[in-house]
């Protein structure tokens, strides 16, 4: 590893198997690259998509938009906001400041359309996107095509705990060219998604970490492995693991725990390097766009 600086800050540069070159997304197919953390950008047959943006050394409380106050990420980011390519939608999951980053979004185009969860305008308004759009569970709205309807999660949505202003939690099922993937919020372990089985997506992304002792708002490997099997997905892209410390478990536990679980059927877990990217193989669209044609 050698040394670099971002925002002035020295890190330890990661060992990325490769960075991803959003230039180079394809607009007839379904790219996913991994920036860290919840932080997924996504080329959606043509729609690009970034979901809780975390684009720089912390998360926490910012001052002057400068100065984070919060914990450091173990590994660099990826990609520099300048580096990112064209957005369409910017996702926000909830109102934690490890997913919705007021620095991180101040350094996105305004002309980005937001999809957030409920009580989240109040934190993004004032930041001068055009477009905010806040959905409760079970609404949907339409971007370029791509369907985006809000669900529901086993988690909390307070801001400033213990006494903070309580807000939404969404996860998100996105849908275009009769592709589907599914976006799940951090989560408890819940029955609540095995309802996607009877229209199963193609992907769904988990968060696996932060478990520990955090067990009854983050679900631990073994139960997210449950949960993906229970929406009927081909793919589980685990989020949310091996950037920051939050919680007491190995950095490195989660994706050993999860692909133990997953056991034979270890090959479905894809995308499992942060600088990685990943695109739906093409057999699989076909057969989706061909299903959904009948």
């Amino acid at each position: 590893m050698s040394a670099c600086k971002i925002d002035g800050r020295d890190f330890r540069e990661a060992s990325y198997p490769a960075v991803p070159t959003p230039a180079n997304f394809q607009n007839n197919a379904l790219t996913v690259a991994n920036l860290g953390h919840a932080t997924l950008l996504m080329n959606y047959f043509g729609v690009r998509v970034l979901s809780d943006p975390v684009l720089f050394e912390r998360v926490g409380f910012t001052i002057d938009s400068v100065l984070t106050i919060g914990p450091h990420r173990l590994i660099e980011p990826p990609l520099r906001p300048d580096q990112l390519g064209p957005i369409d939608v910017i996702l926000i999951t909830h109102a934690h400041m490890d997913h919705l980053d007021i620095r991180s979004l101040k350094a996105l185009p305004r002309s980005t359309t937001v999809i957030a969860c409920e009580q989240c305008g109040r934190l993004i308004n004032p930041l001068g996107f055009y477009d905010v759009r806040e959905l409760k569970w079970g609404q949907t709205t339409v971007v370029k095509n791509l369907t985006i309807t809000a669900l529901g999660a086993a988690h909390w949505g307070t801001r400033w705990p213990p006494f903070g202003r309580s807000y939404g939690f969404n996860s998100y099922l996105l849908n275009r060219d009769g592709v589907g993937m599914f976006l799940a919020c951090d989560s408890a372990d819940t029955n609540l998604f095995a309802r996607l089985h009877d229209h199963p997506p193609e992907v769904a992304a988990f968060s696996i970490a932060a478990y520990d002792p955090w067990i009854r708002n983050h679900a631990n490997p073994e139960q997210v492995w449950r949960m993906f099997t229970e929406t009927g997905a081909r793919y589980l892209i685990p989020i949310h693991w091996g950037t920051f410390r939050l919680s007491k478990e190995p950095i490195d536990e989660p994706m050993r725990r999860l692909l133990a679980a997953a056991g034979d059927a270890s090959g479905r877990v894809v995308l499992r390097s942060i600088g990685g990217t990943w695109t739906l193989p093409a057999a699989v669209r076909t057969r989706t766009t061909d299903a959904t044609a009948r």
